[in-house]
């Protein structure tokens, strides 16, 4: 593909990617290609480029009759999204601790600051956008291809559904000032484990995480499908090395 052409896809996926984050456009709603060339300014190559791989990310949904569609976000969805990302998170997070460079680390404490300037302007598409992002630094620490590849698509997902938990809708700030605290001292802990290469309180930070993150989001939907939902130690087996402690 031409330089050219690739920067028209860039920019058409990055403006697309923003809209389904931010929920402009909708979960479930039909995506017209057309219109958002129109919209863009852009012809209708780059941004077809860019919604099919949107499509094979897990943000959009291709359908033989429908077309494109922005992926539903149902309760069923949401559960999935949760058991894949503390299963995920654990087996990181053990991974990491053992093959993390002081150059990993010092991008995660740089990554992690970001994340606090984002808090402290109040800005819920940078706290969202930093935060995605310090996960998939932490990814790309544990030296795992398919391990990155599996959290650039939930990080994706949990991207939108952080924004509209985190207040990106309309949300009062007083009520996540206190959690916002905690992400911050996890982040820090998370940091200072795979520092030490400390296996077992990385994944004991890890599953707190995601367990903070999915109690944020219980609150927000009050939904029984999601308070009901949990994971025990034995979901964790195959990911956890066997002799170490179940870290949670």
């Amino acid at each position: 593909m031409p330089r050219k052409d690739r920067l028209l896809m860039q920019r058409a996926y990055d403006e697309i990617k923003r809209r389904i984050i931010t929920l402009e456009l909708e979960p479930g709603e039909r995506i017209d290609d057309y219109q958002l060339s129109v919209e863009l300014a852009f012809s209708r190559t780059p941004v077809r480029e860019a919604i099919f791989l949107l499509g094979a990310e897990g943000l959009v949904d291709i359908r033989t009759k429908a077309g494109f569609v922005v992926r539903p976000l149902d309760l069923v969805d949401i559960t999935h999204l949760f058991e894949a990302h503390v299963v995920l998170a654990k087996a990181v997070a053990r991974l990491a601790a053992s093959r993390a460079t002081a150059a990993d680390i010092a991008l995660l404490s740089m990554q992690a600051a970001v994340v606090r300037v984002a808090i402290q302007d109040r800005d819920y598409l940078a706290i969202t956008a930093a935060n995605a992002e310090l996960h998939r630094l932490e990814a790309a620490a544990a030296r795992n291809q398919h391990l990155e590849s599996m959290a650039e698509s939930i990080h994706d997902q949990g991207q939108r559904l952080a924004y509209l938990c985190f207040g990106g809708g309309g949300g009062e700030w007083g009520e996540l000032s206190e959690h916002f605290d905690a992400v911050c001292t996890q982040h820090d802990e998370m940091i200072a484990a795979l520092t030490a290469h400390d296996a077992d309180e990385a994944e004991r930070v890890s599953t707190a995480h995601v367990r903070l993150f999915r109690r944020r989001v219980q609150r927000y939907l009050d939904s029984d499908a999601i308070k009901n939902f949990t994971l025990t130690d034995e979901d964790f087996a195959l990911v956890s090395p066997p002799n170490h402690g179940d870290g949670a």
